[in-house]
């Protein structure tokens, strides 16, 4: 294996040429060109005239996570038919929530979408691939198409791929999904005596400490965003992606050593413990274990809370609160002895866009594929939900906000690219399912959840749960060999890796 050439390196350097053209007075529409224009060189350039008998229909699945989502894919819609009279497309939008449910119910009643987002990452593109759902495209994308994106979009390690076929088209860069920022209050900080953030693990507990007790109340050092396992794991993960080298899953409920193979979720008892300590001293915003994440951006935007650690997308939603506000957003802090790892993400790009397997019209849900994997898709992609895509050509030319310049910076600075647990083997991917069913309950992310809201050292809840996890490993992956699957604890192990760079597979 090689790992010497960075595919992020590349990307940086395009952030950066972003930067540089927004200063010399690009617009937000620079370079677009007209809205009915459809992108050159792909299939709806040549779309013939089409009678009402030869319109194709294409049902268009799509997750609605803002309230302008449903509006915004309809308007893309409308522009590829004016390009493509021959195919009528119909979105249908559901709730975050909703929507895998929605999905699966569909596809049991042989009633699927013809193309549809995939929702929930790789746990989620290995289910549509498992129920074959989901139709390959490797058949349908050539090497122009292929050239649009950045290298290794589409490479054999890539998530793209599921067993080998290309399952779904890229949109998002996945580091915009998996920076986990700090942001802060400038002007609350100035105010308490601190002109930059916390950079360590003991300067972000000591600046907490003092704003929560000279606030008396009218303001909060740190809060987390509920006790939701998936929010409250954005906190330990952000806190957590400096600590134990080789370890991926700190925000989730697999949490693996991936030098060792073993589950070691005790790596991330550090974090833990700081967490419960500020709890325990009332040094977090009360009540903040029945926030949702819109009642953490409004005590942040009122001024009431000095710090928390989220996710990209949530400037943007602040910012609609308190537009004027004097925020900062930099890397989360690290152990006090520095940096040992980063947050990992394992791919360059992770599919979003799939054709069904059911669909009766696959060559005009294909035409929507290639017009949603265009750079001119893309880049209003961009404009419209102001998170960084993938193609880096679609972000040039327009004005980066200072609150995205904060984010890619933290980006660059927070996250390397790192294996997968099936990169060695993907045979992995087969019984993946069983080993995240048979994981004890609770799992890891509610045991430090209780850790933290009951005061409890999080040490020996996770030493016992480590010894019962990697005991799950090892049955599944003994029933594993006993049905003809390939596979072995070493296939979990990456001895060479150096966490503190990224690992390319060439």
């Amino acid at each position: 294996m090689s790992r010497k050439r960075s595919l992020m390196r590349s990307l940086t350097a395009v952030f950066v040429l972003t930067g540089i053209l927004a200063g010399c007075g690009g617009n937000n529409n620079a370079g677009s060109g007209d809205a009915t224009t459809p992108p050159s060189g792909s299939a709806a350039t040549t779309a013939p005239a089409a009678t009402a008998a030869e319109v194709q229909k294409v049902n268009f699945s799509i997750v609605s996570a803002r309230p302008g989502d449903e509006a915004f894919y309809k308007e893309q819609m409308d522009i590829f038919m004016k390009a493509n009279p021959e195919v009528k497309v119909t979105v249908i939008a559901n709730p975050t929530e909703q929507y895998n449910n929605a999905l699966q119910l569909s596809f049991a009643a042989n009633e699927g979408p013809d193309i549809f987002f995939i929702e929930g990452g790789q746990p989620q593109a290995r289910t549509v691939y498992d129920n074959k759902w989901v139709e390959p495209l490797d058949s349908y994308i050539d090497d122009a198409f292929v050239a649009r994106f950045p290298e290794g979009a589409f490479s054999r390690t890539s998530q793209t791929r599921v067993n080998g076929e290309v399952i779904g088209i890229p949109v998002r860069d996945p580091r915009f999904d998996k920076v986990r920022p700090l942001y802060y209050n400038k002007t609350i900080l100035e105010q308490y005596g601190y002109s930059e953030p916390p950079k360590t693990h003991s300067e972000f507990v000591e600046a907490a400490t003092k704003i929560t007790k000279e606030g008396k109340g009218q303001v909060y050092g740190f809060a987390m965003m509920g006790k939701a396992p998936a929010v409250f794991g954005l906190s330990v993960s952000g806190l957590g992606s400096g600590l134990e080298g080789g370890v991926i899953g700190y925000e989730g409920n697999t949490i693996i050593n991936l030098k060792t193979g073993q589950f070691s979720s005790k790596s991330a008892t550090p974090v833990v413990e700081i967490l419960r300590q500020l709890n325990a001293q009332k040094i977090v915003a009360p009540g903040w274990e029945n926030w949702d994440t819109a009642q953490m951006h409004q005590q942040f935007a009122a001024g009431r809370v000095a710090m928390f650690i989220g996710a990209a997308w949530q400037a943007e939603e602040i910012r609609k609160l308190n537009e004027g506000m004097d925020m900062g957003i930099a890397a989360a802090p690290v152990p006090d002895a520095g940096r040992n790892g980063y947050r990992d993400t394992p791919t360059i790009a992770e599919p979003r866009y799939a054709m069904s397997s059911q669909s009766k019209s696959k060559e005009a849900a294909w035409k929507v594929l290639d017009f949603l994997g265009s750079v001119e898709f893309e880049r209003a992609n961009y404009e419209y939900a102001k998170e960084l895509v993938l193609m880096p050509a679609a972000m040039e030319g327009i004005a980066m906000s200072a609150d995205m310049e904060q984010i890619v910076k933290v980006m660059d600075e927070t996250i390397r690219m790192a294996p997968a647990v099936n990169t060695n083997n993907q045979n992995y991917d087969q019984f993946s399912k069983s080993i995240s069913d048979a994981m004890p309950k609770p799992k890891i992310q509610e045991v430090f959840l209780k850790a933290v809201v009951s005061n409890e050292d999080p040490v020996p809840l996770a030493e016992d749960y480590d010894a019962k996890a990697n005991k799950v490993i090892d049955e599944q992956i003994k029933i594993a060999n006993d049905g003809g699957i390939e596979f072995s604890r070493d296939d979990l192990k990456y001895p060479d890796w150096n966490p503190m760079e990224n690992y390319i597979i060439e």
